[in-house]
């Protein structure tokens, strides 16, 4: 009886620089683009949704941040704050938090790092970005059924004109 050999290929660790990782985004099949008021790569498919404000990569000396930002309703803070505990177990990998702005928008942001400074092949990163692109989307639909999302349209309502009393 002749047995199987199995041919285990290894891969090349490396630790990727910006360069290295737009390689391995259009290997991936991912669009993405660079803005002139960030380091990030900005993440399309995410990018391109109602809501999101930020979705990018950031090469970092410790490893690879990949960072979403949804703009939130601002009467939805409590309610997010309320649900971070489900939402935390939902997504194991990713770290949420709550961060408002200057400007008084609150926003969801969803983090997760693959690190880097020992090296990494192709099949991880392409395993890191699968995995958070999906827990980002689950995240990104739950946040939309609950109805957290400030959308688009709601960021051009013009203000409500009216006799208000606070006294």
């Amino acid at each position: 009886m002749v047995g199987k050999t199995e041919i285990v290929l290894m891969q090349k660790l490396v630790i990727p620089d910006r360069q290295q990782v737009e390689i391995w985004l259009d290997q991936a099949g991912h669009e993405f683009w660079a803005c002139d008021r960030c380091d990030g790569l900005h993440i399309s498919s995410l990018q391109s949704l109602d809501g999101v404000l930020d979705s990018r990569l950031f090469i970092e000396p410790f490893g690879i941040l990949f960072s979403t930002e949804l703009d939130l309703k601002a009467g939805s803070a409590f309610l997010v704050q309320a649900d971070m505990t489900r939402l935390n177990l939902g997504l194991p990998t990713l770290k949420l938090f709550l961060e408002m702005l200057e400007s008084g928008h609150l926003l969801l942001v969803a983090s997760d790092v693959l690190m880097t400074s020992k090296g990494v092949c192709y099949s991880q990163f392409s395993e890191f970005l699968a995995m958070t692109l999906e827990a980002k989307s689950w995240l990104y639909r739950e946040c939309q059924s609950m109805h957290y999302i400030l959308s688009e349209q709601e960021h051009c309502l013009p203000p409500v004109e009216g006799k208000f009393s606070f006294h």
